[in-house]
């Protein structure tokens, strides 16, 4: 069998999911069930022989297998493979024998599992991180990152996150924090922060900026980075678009951290026009295989400099972020989740997962509860997302809340690492972390106590008793915010479930759901636009209704055929160095509160540095990232400034300012719909209550003005 029929016949093989129907899959399941039969007569030498692609990520995968444990494999059958991992040894056996399994053969049984059966291996598989007691991945073991979001980067909503999650037992495996502005000089900021939390409080943990490797090195220059982050891919083409690097760089990078956190999730690839016609569950394999490929190259490279040891790595599912071009049901999430758990512990990776839903997938709030709690009794992750609320603030999410975790653990019989198990007992939050409707610590309001014990820590000499007042404070302060902290501890139920906490934060959760649901068909005001740019230009993108443009995000990458030649006209002397564009993107609401302030400011800013700014701005319906890309091509423009609404699900209306400079580095245009995301600079969270439109468009300014001196954008941007 050549590479194109096995590559076929594996897509025809999938549980169907809407994310290969784009790539030639089918959602007929009877042609499903033939080609899971014959998947399961194919030994692992056929699947092993026939590569599949031809880039770095398969030269790296058949690097770093072991081949004599591969030919000791050869003649198994996928069937066989299925019946060995079913097995009451099966622990014993990967740990012997996983190094010869090759990703494609690692997908291609799962295929040919149950869910139930895929329930079976991944619940009786472990990877732990080293140590004799309940470590991060052991069989007792059930973790956490604490993932304290901010759309503005402040520190407070950092800080409080973090003490609200260390309440509840929370943050054992990572402090973990997605950065609304992605500039060197915020992640030194941050990383700095999160160390700060993590020295004071003498948290037996790891802390990590999740930017991308390569400003994470850039920024190894200025302050200690605790954990190297980067998101993976199956293809070469991928990587390149995420973070601009093939597999050589990555490995370079990787061996200057002594830990590394990697992310991964099906579908990056599919909806990013990466794929290369290979299917959305032999992909992720392939991703943990290059997470273990990275590890081992970097050990050979280094091992030759007698410097290396074997570094701390995790990986993180983010099974449902990217919407419904991927899944749309609830089952097609839970069969991606137990996939992606049984395919990374295969590989022999400490394995956690982020159970989550954007908002335009339509899966409720309740039902994304029961999902979670369905796969941590049956699949057992290393760990979870822990959020404030059932939202993220920043990204804009439904994922795991803090005060879930306690019920989590006790329905899983599992508990946090020991050595962070013993930290909080000293700090006296016993009570708080075991149990989410337990009262105060011993030494008063857990949240309060550990603001007091941190800024004591750093040399405040106010009062124990003044400090924890000046907490209470700005938690209350923090919920007028819209941040889901200090919620009542009352008495549980046999259910575990706290009744006035619960309803609090189910009906703020509802409320949320419902503003998103909204924010998703909002329009774009036409007087807020005719007042803030008058003359301004309006089009459409080539998604035929605001439905196809949800369902089908390619659709809001390009721009209509009739509107094409507007823009090419817009200017017919002098084209403009910098051009700025607007889209309703995922919620025109945050184009209509935020856009009048920030374009005021941002042209101000603009003029007075001298910079020729198009007269007329583009505003376009039902519009994408890579939108920009094809108005940087028509008009031929240095920079394109695209502000696009997006994030529903915040309770915020946030808009992000993406910025991409549109020439390569001979100074040749190389704008093009399919650009590279890794070439744009993108700026967060602007909003009121985020980062605020003034300052998002002074940090906008001086990224341009940085883009058009150093003629470069995006990751070469640091």
């Amino acid at each position: 069998m050549n590479s194109t029929e096995l590559k076929q016949l594996l897509l025809l093989a999938n549980r169907f999911k809407d994310g290969d129907l784009s790539i030639g899959g089918t959602s007929d399941e009877q042609l499903s069930d033939d080609a899971r039969r014959h998947i399961s007569s194919l030994t692992l030498a056929e699947l092993t022989g026939a590569e599949l692609l031809e880039d770095r990520v398969t030269e790296a995968l058949n690097a770093s297998l072991n081949n004599r444990l591969a030919s000791e494999l050869s003649n198994l059958t996928v069937a066989q493979l299925k019946r060995i991992l079913l097995d009451a040894k099966a622990q014993s056996w990967t740990e012997s024998y996983r190094d010869g399994l090759s990703s494609e053969a690692i997908a291609a049984v799962v295929k040919v599992m149950s869910d139930e059966e895929l329930s079976r291996v991944s619940s009786a598989l472990f990877n732990p991180l080293s140590g004799s007691e309940i470590t991060i991945g052991a069989a007792g073991h059930f973790g956490s990152r604490i993932q304290p979001n901010s759309p503005g980067d402040d520190e407070d909503e950092i800080l409080f996150s973090i003490f609200e999650g260390l309440s509840y037992g929370c943050g054992d495996v990572i402090l973990g924090l997605n950065p609304a502005s992605d500039d060197v000089d915020t992640i030194v900021r941050l990383e700095e922060l999160l160390c700060s939390v993590v020295t004071r409080l003498e948290l037996p943990t790891r802390f990590c900026v999740l930017s991308d490797i390569v400003k994470q090195t850039a920024a190894r220059k200025h302050t200690r980075v605790d954990v190297g982050f980067q998101s993976l891919a199956g293809t070469s083409a991928a990587m390149a678009g995420m973070v601009g690097l093939d597999v050589d760089g990555l490995v370079e990078m990787a061996g200057g951290f002594d830990g590394l956190y990697f992310e991964t999730g099906q579908g990056s690839e599919v909806t990013n026009g990466a794929a290369e016609g290979a299917d959305m569950v032999t992909l992720e394999s392939r991703t943990y295989g290059l997470a273990r490929a990275i590890a081992r190259l970097s050990a050979d490279r280094l091992n030759r400099n007698e410097r290396w040891q074997q570094p701390w790595m995790i990986v993180n599912d983010v099974a449902g972020f990217i919407g419904p071009e991927v899944f749309t049901t609830a089952d097609q999430l839970v069969r991606a989740c137990l996939e992606d758990l049984v395919m990374a512990k295969v590989h022999g990776l400490t394995m956690g997962l982020d159970v989550c839903s954007t908002f335009h997938m339509g899966i409720e709030p309740a039902t994304l509860r029961s999902i979670t709690e369905s796969i941590v009794r049956s699949a057992a992750p290393a760990y979870l997302m822990a959020v404030p609320g059932n939202a993220d603030p920043m990204l804009g999410y439904m994922t795991t809340s803090f005060r879930e975790h306690p019920r989590l653990r006790r329905l899983a019989g599992r508990q946090i690492t020991s050595i962070m198990q013993r930290r909080l007992n000293a700090m006296g939050l016993t009570a708080a972390m075991t149990d989410a409707a337990a009262g105060a610590p011993e030494k008063g309001d857990p949240v309060a106590y550990l603001y007091a014990a941190y800024k004591k820590a750093g040399g405040d000499r106010r009062s124990l008793d003044a400090l924890c007042e000046a907490g209470r404070a700005k938690v209350a302060e923090l919920q007028t915010r819209g941040f889901d902290l200090g919620l009542e501890r009352d008495a549980a139920s046999d259910f575990g479930e706290a009744a006035a906490s619960q309803n609090r934060s189910e009906r703020r959760m509802q409320a949320i759901y419902e503003h998103a649901r909204r924010s998703l068909m909002a329009r774009v005001d036409q007087g807020v636009m005719s007042e803030v740019s008058p003359g301004y230009l309006a089009v459409r993108s080539a998604a035929k209704s605001r439905e196809d443009y949800l369902s089908h995000p390619a659709s809001g990458e390009r721009i209509r055929d009739e509107d094409v030649k507007l823009i090419a006209a817009l200017y017919p002397t002098r084209r403009p160095r910098v051009q700025i564009l607007i889209s309703d993107g995922l919620n025109a609401n945050a184009v209509n509160e935020n856009v009048k302030e920030t374009l005021a400011s941002l042209k101000r800013e603009l003029v007075q540095a001298g910079c020729h700014v198009g007269e007329t701005d583009i505003v376009l319906e039902n519009g994408r990232v890579r939108a920009g890309y094809h108005v940087g091509a028509l008009l031929g423009a240095d920079v394109i400034i695209h502000f696009i609404g997006e994030r529903p699900g915040t309770g915020l209306n946030l808009l992000s300012a993406y910025v991409t400079y549109g020439r390569d580095h001979a100074g040749a245009l190389r704008w093009d719909p399919l650009l590279d995301h890794s070439c744009t600079t993108a700026i967060c969270g602007i909003s009121r209550a985020g980062k605020h439109p003034v300052k998002a468009a002074a940090e906008v300014a001086r990224v341009v003005r940085r883009m058009l001196t150093e003629q470069r954008s995006g990751v070469d941007l640091v």
